[in-house]
């Protein structure tokens, strides 16, 4: 059994992005036209013309992805599967968004900043030029996603503090310029305190989200006491 099936065995929700169909290289999420397809899908999925909001949006996704898989493999099994894109295929789903990526190769877990930092970077440049967005907009999106992602993770396998300590360690190992994860600890749980806002609330019909760092912080309190009871 891989990386990915024991890690999908313990985090629920995993088995999703393992399932394919990974009919593209995973190189291609370095090419300016595909990307800026990817952006336009965006706008067209959410009525949306500004390409800033359309990159920002498919980027919380996508970050969110590579990081789900890299960070997974890592801490359930000791190994991280290689986030690196030469060599790894990625599938989208119908929603346009990025489904997930998949690597012959695996990694011991001090390699993985390295190669999450050579991926993101890779991305955020290509991307930045795509879209508009500013690069250290979408590394603090990344930044958001390590941190999120190690914190599911953390949850499966029943200590939230070894995400946050698991995020902390990755992203300070990294060469890229990002902002350190933050944390609070609201009605027993612990949640990322975002750096990042997706721009949703920019899109037709659609509010903040509950953790956005653009609201009230007592607005956001009340947001994430709920969530900790959910």
């Amino acid at each position: 059994m891989n990386a990915y099936a024991l890690a999908a065995e313990r985090v629920p929700g995993l088995q999703q992005y393992i399932d394919g169909p990974f009919d593209l290289c995973a190189t291609v999420m370095l090419d300016d036209d595909w990307l800026r397809a990817r952006v336009d899908d965006t706008g067209h999925r959410w009525q949306c013309t500004d390409a800033r909001v359309n990159g920002t949006l498919w980027w919380y996704s996508a970050s969110s992805t590579i990081a789900f898989l890299a960070i997974a493999t890592a801490m359930v099994t000791g190994e991280a599967a290689d986030p690196r894109l030469d060599g790894s295929r990625c599938f989208l789903r119908p929603d346009g968004y990025l489904g997930g990526t998949v690597s012959d190769s695996v990694l011991e877990v001090a390699a993985l900043p390295a190669a999450v930092n050579e991926t993101f970077t890779g991305i955020v440049d290509a991307l930045s030029a795509a879209s508009g967005v500013r690069r250290q907009a979408l590394w603090a999106i990344a930044s958001d996603s390590i941190a999120n992602r190690s914190l599911d993770v953390a949850a499966a396998l029943g200590d939230r503090s070894l995400g946050s300590d698991f995020a902390e360690w990755l992203i300070g190992e990294m060469a890229a310029t990002l902002p350190a994860p933050r944390f609070v600890d609201v009605g027993g749980r612990r949640f990322t305190r975002r750096s990042s806002c997706c721009l949703l609330y920019e899109t037709s019909g659609a509010d903040k989200c509950t953790s956005c760092p653009r609201r009230s912080p007592s607005d956001r309190l009340r947001g994430l006491e709920a969530a900790a009871r959910y």
